[in-house]
């Protein structure tokens, strides 16, 4: 009985609280507090030696955890143990097999083995886990299997199939972890599915593909055949906006993050576009950021930022 007074006395003092004269029904509304993301570590820094960079573009995570970073300007890719100390590294500037000119996508498939979108040269590079080339492919042209000087993301899905960004031919290109040709959707324009310098792609637990289409401003996100599935984004600062998309990564719920070349900043979404939170300050200070590429989230959703203004790999979790 005394339970029943107390509910009695509780929905009464809710009602008083609660009320509103011009709607007895107003609902109460409670503040979600913002998502907080905080700098916890980095690797690297400006030079030529073991463990730093001089223009650090993309990141990969390997089955173990181990770090792979291409580094475009020295023609290189480095490798990193996962609590970020230097392992081993391979690549100088050329056209031979293992040379690079101008490395930029790279990903890691379910073997450890190492995919890099060698953009000047119009080739994909395959390596095992130590550096050892394995095998190429791709030619400069716009036909299937062919790339443009600016061939640049590489994104391996759950059952090693190799997709392809290709920047200046403006098309996707998917392919068998042996490069054999499997299918192409894409082409110069603002309507779906078109693209106007797309910088890279990322892919969800469910096999969808999601392109930072960087001149037009927004995500598109595609099935693992092409078929278009929704988009999102337009020009400017506000959340949601963007004004020069390019890294692109999920992490284990897929939710997506996008790095922000022109304003250093980070923004995570839901995969359906619903903005959650976005983080960054311009600066060199270690919770600064200058001038991103790339992001990648490791199996601890951990993310790493490619920061080409300090160059270095910023590491941020989620505290609140």
């Amino acid at each position: 009985m005394k339970c029943q007074y107390i509910l009695l006395i509780v929905s009464a003092l809710s009602a008083v609280l609660f009320f509103s004269p011009n709607n007895f029904f107003a609902p109460v509304i409670a503040t979600i507090e913002s998502e907080t993301y905080s700098f916890i570590a980095k690797i690297g820094s400006n030079g030529t030696d073991d463990g730093q960079f001089i223009t650090p573009h993309t990141i990969a995570f390997d089955p173990s955890g181990n770090i792979y970073v291409t580094d475009t300007k020295k023609s290189i890719i480095q490798k990193f143990d996962s609590n970020g100390t230097f392992v081993t590294k391979w690549g100088s500037k050329g056209t031979e097999d293992g040379q690079f000119q101008g490395p930029e996508g790279i990903d890691v498939d379910s073997g450890a083995n190492v995919y890099v979108a060698d953009s000047r040269n119009s080739r994909v590079q395959k390596f095992d886990s130590n550096g050892a080339f394995i095998m190429e492919w791709g030619i400069f042209g716009k036909d299937d299997a062919q790339f443009s000087r600016h061939v640049h993301g590489i994104a391996v899905d759950s059952k090693n199939n190799i997709y392809v960004t290709d920047r200046d031919n403006s098309n996707i290109q998917k392919f068998d972890s042996n490069g054999k040709f499997l299918a192409k959707w894409g082409s110069p324009g603002r309507t779906d599915g078109e693209f106007m310098q797309p910088h890279s792609t990322a892919i969800d637990s469910m096999g969808n593909l999601y392109v930072s289409d960087m001149n037009n401003y927004r995500i598109q996100k595609f099935d693992s055949n092409g078929t278009f599935v929704t988009k999102w984004g337009s020009k400017g600062l506000d959340d949601g906006k963007f004004m020069k998309p390019s890294g692109i990564d999920l992490d284990s719920a897929d939710n997506v993050y996008i790095v922000d070349k022109d304003t250093s900043i980070v923004q995570k979404f839901d995969n359906n576009g619903t903005f959650i939170t976005k983080w960054g300050e311009q600066g060199t200070g270690d919770d600064q950021l200058l001038e991103l590429e790339d992001i990648e989230i490791n199996s601890s959703d951990n993310v790493y930022v490619a920061d080409r203004g300090t160059s270095s790999i910023k590491i941020f979790t989620l505290t609140r």
